[in-house]
């Protein structure tokens, strides 16, 4: 079924959308209208207009060099702006045309759009098919597709050519806000009614399909376009194929494709290697991600920075830091200079592996280099220095940090008040939570969780009751580990009846016990004598599919044996199999201590053995059995070679 919007395109009573747009709201009469606002005369033509003149004025050749310079401020712009509209003769249209593509280059739509309202209402600007498709591109960014086909309606209207960026400007509007079979739609009627369209439009169809899931059509697509002739696709289009391919982690089709356009001759760019490099970092696949990368090198294809820090980044991950400074070393080596991203990667490697003192001499090279660190460099920085117990030296960068102006968020705050909690200073950890409220920076519930659970441990329990109240005044709803935290407080205070409430708060909460929850009050129970309480506590986390690990295993089994319950631990010991749960040392040793408590050295002896052909080492096993018979327990020693 052909689009509606398309139906009329050839006729100059081309139907707008409905509704009323911000860009011809001046004269508040429909869009079609809006031709009246300036003269045709204007656009056919007049000859006491100066338009289209041989030789340019000296400010229509500033504005063109200041736009080709890159170095254009928005303020300065609108400057030139507002002196091109002031004169007279006015500027050219391609002075003007110069400007407003340059402030579409850097997204500033809305200022483009405001400026050529302007414009229309000075009657001697001569509009072009460049000057309206470029409004066209700057409405549909906008995600004012729309009205962006009413400007179509304008062109068709003035008799202007359409050109291959004034098509890609519609299909690119429609696909920006979701409108995919339209736009496939809109890409056939331009092809079946001979419109000027490129392969750029190809790619945009292909990108389209692809985000929306129909990857397999865009292959179609590609296979098509490979077949009839038309126009050939180029490197952009089997990229966004490819890129499909590696998003959805489908590495061989990737390659499929990309043989396909290595044997039909179209080379290769560096955003295409990037992105199947890409593809294979967050495979994991390192080795074939070299591959690649030396491929691109043996086709004098000049990696940039995106391509290293990708590999930089896979390495990171892997856990392989020498591999990862090799590469950043050979990136070096070809004097390109790493950006802050690259650089915090390499931090953050070695921050994961706890290697500070390597951290920061990564970041005092981006200082000697003139690279400035951001936010997330600092984070880095600070957690990393946290959590190797610097929390001085963490605390220091935090002062740094305001220093350079870059101001801390939500991960800075937590990390230093994770830290500090940790270190017992919580009045400290409190501070910090008034300064973060005072520089408009909300705690969340990793922030709260961190402060009750350090005013726990140094048994403030006021202090934890305030905090509760305070994070549910600020509307942050507390989660497992927040209920978790004051469980396991209270329960290694023996409270074990306010813990029950606690978790009884939970499930009126809405928020599900997890394993750790359910430990920490068996540990409770267990500490507290209530033997009963913890078995049943254990029965109903089974029963609520909420499966127990080793150490809510070894927990009650500690218990159990402590009692001399024996046969009772034997039965809990056999349900660690079914639960998928193995045991480990720590569970041996407490059977062969309460075996050896009730003087069953033969049973001892038997989970001695077992533990060894587990292969954990025989010595603490062969010490506690000697003990036993060193205290009377058995009547025969074992012989060595019995353990």
């Amino acid at each position: 079924m052909k689009m509606k919007m398309i139906a009329t395109i050839n006729s100059p009573s081309f139907a707008a959308c409905p509704g009323n747009s911000f860009l011809f709201s001046v004269s508040q009469l429909p869009r079609i209208c809006f031709l009246s606002s300036y003269s045709i005369s204007a656009v056919t033509g007049n000859e006491n207009v100066n338009m289209g003149m041989s030789k340019l004025t000296h400010l229509e050749n500033l504005v063109i060099h200041k736009c080709k310079s890159g170095s254009f401020k928005l303020d300065e712009a609108l400057d030139f702006f507002n002196s091109m509209v002031s004169i007279r003769p006015l500027p050219s249209i391609w002075a003007f045309n110069h400007l407003l593509g340059v402030l579409s280059k850097m997204k500033h739509y809305s200022t483009v759009v405001s400026l050529y309202r302007q414009m229309m209402a000075c009657n001697d600007i001569q509009h072009d098919i460049s000057s309206l498709t470029t409004l066209m591109n700057c409405l549909c960014n906008l995600n004012k597709v729309d009205v962006g086909f009413s400007v179509f309606a304008m062109i068709v209207k003035l008799g202007l050519q359409p050109d291959p960026y004034t098509m890609n400007a519609l299909l690119l509007g429609l696909l920006n806000e979701g409108k995919v079979n339209e736009g496939v739609e809109l890409f056939q009627k331009i092809m079946e009614d001979g419109y000027p369209c490129n392969q750029h439009s190809s790619a945009i169809i292909m990108r389209g399909l692809r985000k929306s899931g129909n990857l397999h059509a865009a292959v179609d697509m590609l296979k098509e376009m490979n077949e009839n002739g038309s126009f050939k696709p180029n490197v952009v289009c089997y990229s966004t194929i490819i890129d499909g391919f590696c998003k959805e982690r489908d590495m061989d089709n990737a390659l499929t494709i990309f043989q396909d356009m290595l044997d039909r001759s179209i080379e290769p760019n560096v955003v295409c290697y990037n992105t199947i490099i890409d593809g294979f970092c967050k495979e994991r696949d390192m080795d074939n991600a070299l591959i690649i990368f030396q491929d691109m090198l043996d086709r004098s294809i000049e990696p940039n920075v995106v391509c290293y820090s990708t590999i930089i980044h896979g390495f990171c991950k892997e856990r392989c830091m020498d591999k990862a400074l090799i590469i950043f070393q050979d990136m070096l080596d070809r004097s390109i200079e790493p950006n802050v991203v690259c650089c915090n990667t390499i931090i953050d490697g070695f921050c994961k592996e706890r290697h500070m003192d390597k951290a920061l001499i990564i970041f005092q090279d981006m200082l000697d280099r003139s690279i400035e660190p951001n936010v997330v460099t600092f984070n880095l920085l600070i957690h990393g220095l946290c959590k190797t117990g610097e929390w001085r030296q963490a605390m220091e960068f935090f002062e740094n940090m305001i220093a350079s102006g870059v101001s801390p968020n939500i991960i800075t705050f937590t990390s230093i008040i994770d830290v500090l909690c940790k270190e017992g200073k919580t009045g400290k950890a409190f501070d910090f939570l008034e300064l973060m409220t005072r520089k408009g920076v909300k705690p969340n519930v990793f922030t709260y969780n961190s402060l009750i659970q350090g005013f726990c441990h140094s048994g403030q329990w006021k202090d934890v009751e305030s905090l509760f109240d305070r994070m549910m005044v600020e509307g942050i709803s507390p989660d497992v580990v927040t209920f978790t935290s004051l469980i396991d407080s209270l329960c290694k205070e023996r409270r074990t009846e306010e813990a029950v409430k606690v978790l009884e708060l939970m499930a009126e909460r809405g928020v599900k016990p997890d394993v750790i929850t359910y430990s920490s009050l068996i540990h409770g129970f267990c500490l507290s004598g209530q033997w009963t309480e913890a078995i049943n506590l254990f029965s109903r986390m089974v029963t609520q599919d909420i499966f127990p690990n080793v150490v809510t295993f070894n927990i009650l089994l500690d218990a159990i044996c402590k009692q001399g319950m024996m046969e009772k631990a034997e039965e809990v010991l056999e349900l660690m199999d079914p639960k998928g749960v193995q045991p480990n040392e720590i569970t041996y040793r407490i059977m062969i201590k309460g075996y050896c408590l009730q003087g069953e050295m033969d049973k001892a002896k038997d989970v001695s053995h077992l533990m060894v052909t587990k292969g954990f080492p025989p010595g603490l096993a062969t010490r506690m059995l000697d003990n036993a018979y060193s205290k009377g327990k058995s009547t025969a020693k074992p012989k060595g070679n019995d353990v």
